[in-house]
């Protein structure tokens, strides 16, 4: 009974939003061939690293050193001298496009895909 409703031009418009919705799909959720990469800046230096290095990692900011670790695919602080250690409990980040910051000790790791380097102008500054 349904199928008598449903006229010619009807079943046009349907085949095309299921193909279109089909191809968005494709194309948001296939992944690029390039490796994902660790960026990390620290003030006007930045540090590439592969996310499937094994590394243990020191970097100076305005209140002291802190620590990032790379390893199992995953990057995070480990320790940093900042107040509240929000960026210690944020925990790891692995696929392109998440972040995490020391914004006190004006750090942050970011996950990127290939040679994506971390945007220089800076909007605001937390103290």
């Amino acid at each position: 009974m349904v199928f008598k409703i449903v006229k010619p031009l009807d079943w046009g418009i349907i085949f095309t939003a299921l193909v279109l919705v089909i191809t968005s799909f494709y194309f948001a959720y296939s992944g690029s061939n390039s490796p994902a990469m660790v960026n990390i800046k620290s003030g006007n230096d930045e540090w590439l690293f592969p996310i499937d290095a094994e590394e243990t990692l020191a970097f100076s900011g305005p209140l002291g050193e802190t620590v990032i670790n790379i390893s199992d695919g995953k990057a995070r602080f480990i320790s940093s001298p900042c107040m509240n250690q929000t960026c210690v409990a944020s925990g790891a980040v692995q696929i392109p496009g998440q972040w995490a910051a020391c914004l006190p000790n004006r750090i942050m790791l970011f996950i990127g895909e290939g040679d994506i380097k971390i945007e220089s102008n800076v909007d605001a500054v937390s103290r």
